[in-house]
């Protein structure tokens, strides 16, 4: 007996939709976009996407390797110098939120792409979550145990692994609906590869402290930091599925993620169709 198709719900408008979520700013007081210097494409990337989707942001250069050896010499930080430039580059940012009296504001690495309807996704998103929240996680690398059909999307992908041709037409269908489910958001419980979130002005407050206490005690990177900080109940964090934003990289063998209709794709700004991509960086032979 053939294993059962998983339904998705398509991924269409919300009857309640979140007006602030339409305007320049997804939904958010401030966008803050990083990037590096090193990486000057990825910034022009994001800054055509900025015009073609009307998004107003504030770009923030990272802090250099050289500047954060300074810092950990300074201040005997365990965390290594690639870390600290991250920690830091964030820590100004919430800073700059806490001084400015910026309510909110959503971070995003220069080194990604969205969904040409990520106004609406946004929209859906903030027109459910529940208030209040601390964090919302907008873009990730991988799946989360909490994820809604995350576990039932993998159970389905390993049945139909065959070159059985009914499985793998089962397979193809599953795929498309999986990847145009509709957007919702859930308790967040360990995300991970984190290119994209937004933070309220108290949680910002809170994390700038933190930062600088994690780089004296630990060694961890901001990405383990934030989910740790989701994991133990520090904070009250949320989830968007599927992502809008995923990460994107110009570089041979790079994993870059599944996104259904890309920004970059239809300005020619990249040669790969990531809609035929795996949604997970973990998923790619079983998504294959």
């Amino acid at each position: 007996m053939p294993p059962q198709i998983y339904r998705f719900q398509p991924n269409e408008p919300q009857p309640r939709i979140y007006s602030d979520a339409m305007n320049s700013t997804l939904g958010f007081q401030r966008v803050y976009v990083v990037y590096s210097a090193s990486d000057p494409s990825s910034l022009e990337n994001f800054k055509s996407i900025a015009v073609l989707l009307d998004i107003d942001a504030r770009y923030i250069e990272q802090t250099s390797i050289e500047r954060a050896n300074t810092i950990q010499r300074q201040h005997a930080y365990l965390a290594n110098p690639v870390e600290i430039a991250e920690l830091d580059t964030h820590a100004r940012i919430y800073a700059h939120m806490a001084r400015h009296d910026i309510q909110s504001a959503l971070i995003i690495r220069s080194s990604v792409d969205m969904e040409l309807d990520i106004k609406l996704r946004m929209a859906s998103a903030l027109g459910d979550i529940p208030d209040p929240y601390d964090m919302l996680f907008v873009g990730r690398h991988y799946a989360e145990p909490t994820e809604p059909h995350v576990q039932e999307m993998m159970t389905f992908l390993r049945q139909t692994n065959s070159s059985d041709p009914s499985a793998q037409m089962q397979r193809v269908w599953a795929k498309r609906e999986f990847a145009s489910r509709k957007t919702r958001v859930y308790l967040s419980s360990f995300p991970s590869g984190i290119s994209a979130y937004a933070i309220g002005r108290q949680m910002a407050r809170r994390l700038h402290h933190r930062l600088r206490v994690r780089m004296t005690f630990d060694k961890h990177d901001l990405d383990f930091i934030l989910a740790d900080v989701a994991m133990v109940g520090l904070s009250i964090a949320y989830s968007m599925s599927p992502s809008p934003i995923a990460a994107y990289t110009t570089r041979h063998g790079s994993d870059n993620q599944l996104l259904t209709h890309s920004a970059l794709h239809v300005m020619s700004l990249r040669q790969d169709d990531p809609a035929m991509l795996s949604p997970y960086k973990d998923w790619a032979s079983m998504w294959a």
